[in-house]
């Protein structure tokens, strides 16, 4: 192995690790130096040096021994199997919404791992479709469909609270890709924060998604409108189309569509932009 190789390698673990990093964080609220340093089999000075990068792209707090969750962190992250079951009926609807009026045949579709997005698979009736995912859930549902949907999934590292792939792996995956849609949904919906996430690596994953799409519909349910968490996915402006259900806020959703947003009500079918213009 040449020297360049070798620094492209080393570079490569020591992002790993700082994801691995990352993750324990945001899911045990807090890490501990010398543990990490057992764990990796690395110095406890390269845990601290691992820290301090994270801390200054502003992912965590570095504390006394350790680092811990950083300051504004608000919203916690809810286990797949409990977001599952969490407004379902809601979900269920703007699912079809969405399925039926934003997917075409031939489309190649991108659904990120969010229960909403999975909800969408039962509803996809296109001829020749192409679906790419980075959730275990929703990659478990299009297994099913696939006598008429071509399944695609990226690699990388599997977080256990979400069962989505994530890291530098499922980054570079997407960003490789191309893709009429992308099915995205967030933790929370504000003004003037926007559409934000608790954990930067599905954060990361979604921005890397993004990119890779012509046109991105974000699909939330009303619960969320009002939210905020740790940190903004993308900016609204990048969004084309918000489906949403019944309870969202009117004022809110009168905003939303006042900015140019492309606002669907799924269970009424109405197109708001249309009242907008009037």
């Amino acid at each position: 192995m040449d020297s360049l190789d070798q620094k492209h390698q080393t570079k490569l673990l020591a992002d790993q690790r700082r994801q691995r990093i990352l993750t324990s964080v945001y899911e045990h609220g807090s890490v501990n130096t010398d543990e990490l340093a057992a764990r990796f089999d690395v110095s406890s000075m390269t845990i601290w040096r691992d820290l301090k990068i994270l801390e200054d792209a502003g992912m965590i707090r570095r504390i006394r021994g350790g680092g811990t969750l950083p300051d504004g962190f608000t919203a916690a992250e809810p286990i797949f199997q409990k977001k599952q079951t969490l407004n379902r009926e809601k979900k269920a609807s703007i699912a079809a919404y969405a399925a039926q009026h934003f997917v075409q045949d031939n489309h190649i579709i991108i659904l990120e791992a969010g229960t909403t997005a999975m909800a969408m698979v039962k509803y996809l009736n296109q001829r020749n479709l192409t679906a790419i995912t980075n959730g275990l859930g929703t990659l478990n549902e299009l297994a099913h469909r696939l006598n008429n949907i071509n399944l695609l999934s990226c690699g990388g590292m599997m977080r256990e609270i979400g069962y989505t792939f994530v890291g530098p792996q499922a980054e570079q995956f997407f960003k490789n890709i191309r893709a009429n849609t992308l099915f995205l949904s967030a933790t929370g919906l504000a003004l003037p924060e926007g559409i934000t996430d608790p954990n930067p690596l599905e954060i990361q994953i979604k921005r890397a998604m993004a990119t890779s799409a012509e046109r991105i519909v974000l699909i939330m349910d009303s619960t969320k409108f009002g939210v905020r968490s740790l940190a903004e996915i993308l900016p609204l402006e990048k969004v084309a189309v918000l489906i949403t259900d019944s309870g969202a806020p009117e004022d809110f959703v009168s905003e939303l569509c006042q900015m140019g947003l492309d606002v669907h009500i799924a269970s009424a079918g109405e197109r708001i932009n249309e009242e907008c213009d009037e």
